[in-house]
């Protein structure tokens, strides 16, 4: 069995108390056809409404099968070719099919999709008349918007006048935005777009607390609570909710509640720990400096028993493929848990790694560090001291 082999306890569920998490309640079985096609060309994203994640295209030579779990009520497939194509859809039911062809001789439009099943185009101006017409009433201040990044480029991001007409131009735009969506908030098309576009725009105004109030007002008034309770409405809920009051974790303060189900089930929290320190370890496997702190961490574990200090690895990968390889390739024999979709370190503020925290007794931060090699001497005598 992988975990006795690994000799560690997977977390299976790892949540604030504040909000629970919705995890996936279904899975979605696309089958692509694949004819004319150069899968040198091609690039296909899955968006199971956590995660948008690149789809393995190293598999048979004309079939790409996606078969994943979904957060979501329609998960999403989108396909970019020759770097100048692009089709988006929603996946309609549990199974689905996408049939991609290329046909040099087909004129000006050799790259087309036919004869799909269980698949919605998502942005099509001919059979979509709410994004129609949605469009309609904005073409004016989209333009001015990319005329400006067209005139200034990079400077936009460092241009304080600049990024206020951008702010003003997201705010006008999202309140047209959001006027047009609420008669047809049932629709989900109306909910994807408000998470992909009105949210995209929104990042425009920075340190406007008030505005996502209104944000956050807007959803939960507007949207059912068959979008809302998925795992992508919770996620979109929370992201909102950490820009109106942001946690700043800091040495000297108590660390917000936090509980988590082992893979028994049983439900660990960690103010009941009153026994011994946390060391928290947020960690991807992809991220060389994770890796390099890993021998330091193994010291801890080495020279403190499990009474005295608990550590636990809080990945944010994409796939747990990944995430258990590294695992074992590492020997990382401590307790893990995968913040897919970085749902608990967005709730925490925490937006790199590695960020390491040590929570002692009382659940107090009494280390805090991000990035750069743990000072490990301060661990050890925080901990000795204690």
């Amino acid at each position: 069995m992988l975990v006795a082999r690994l000799q560690f306890l997977l977390v299976l569920t790892l949540s604030l108390t504040l909000s629970g998490l919705a995890y996936g309640q279904d899975h979605v079985h696309l089958k692509i056809n694949l004819t004319g096609i150069d899968k040198e060309k091609l690039v296909v994203h899955f968006d199971d409404g956590i995660v948008l994640d690149i789809v393995d295209l190293n598999q048979g030579d004309t079939t790409i099968i996606v078969d994943k779990p979904i957060y979501t009520s329609r998960p999403t497939i989108s396909v970019v070719y020759d770097r100048k194509n692009f089709d988006e859809f929603f996946i309609d039911s549990n199974v689905a099919v996408l049939n991609l062809f290329y046909d040099a001789n087909r004129g000006n439009a050799p790259f087309y999709t036919d004869s799909n099943t269980n698949l919605t185009a998502i942005y099509d101006t001919v059979s979509n008349d709410i994004y129609r017409e949605l469009r309609r009433g904005q073409t004016s201040e989209l333009q001015k918007v990319s005329d400006i990044y067209i005139k200034h480029g990079r400077a936009v991001r460092t241009n304080d006048s600049l990024k206020y007409e951008l702010a003003k131009l997201a705010k006008s735009i999202n309140a047209k935005s959001m006027d047009f969506l609420v008669p047809y908030a049932k629709d989900f098309f109306s909910f994807y777009y408000f998470k992909n576009q009105v949210l995209s725009f929104a990042k425009s105004v920075e340190n406007d607390s008030e505005y996502y109030t209104t944000l956050l007002a807007y959803y939960n008034n507007t949207f059912p609570e068959e979008f809302r309770n998925t795992g992508e409405g919770k996620k979109i809920a929370d992201e909102l909710q950490q820009k109106i009051s942001p946690v700043l974790l800091k040495e000297g303060e108590t660390m917000p509640d936090i509980h988590f189900k082992d893979i028994s089930g049983d439900t660990i929290v960690f103010k009941d720990q009153k026994e011994n320190f946390v060391l928290l370890d947020f960690w991807a496997s992809w991220c060389g400096p994770c890796i390099r702190q890993i021998p330091d961490i193994k010291a801890l574990r080495k020279e403190f028993s499990a009474d005295s200090l608990k550590i636990v690895g809080i990945s944010i990968d994409r796939d747990s493929t990944s995430f258990i390889n590294s695992i074992e390739e590492h020997k990382m024999d401590w307790v893990h848990s995968l913040d897919r979709g970085s749902l608990l370190s967005g709730k925490l503020g925490i937006s790199s790694v590695p960020s390491v925290l040590l929570l002692d007794r009382n659940g107090k931060i009494v280390y805090y560090k991000k990035g750069g090699r743990l000072d490990m001497e301060k661990i050890r005598a925080i901990i000795r001291k204690d």
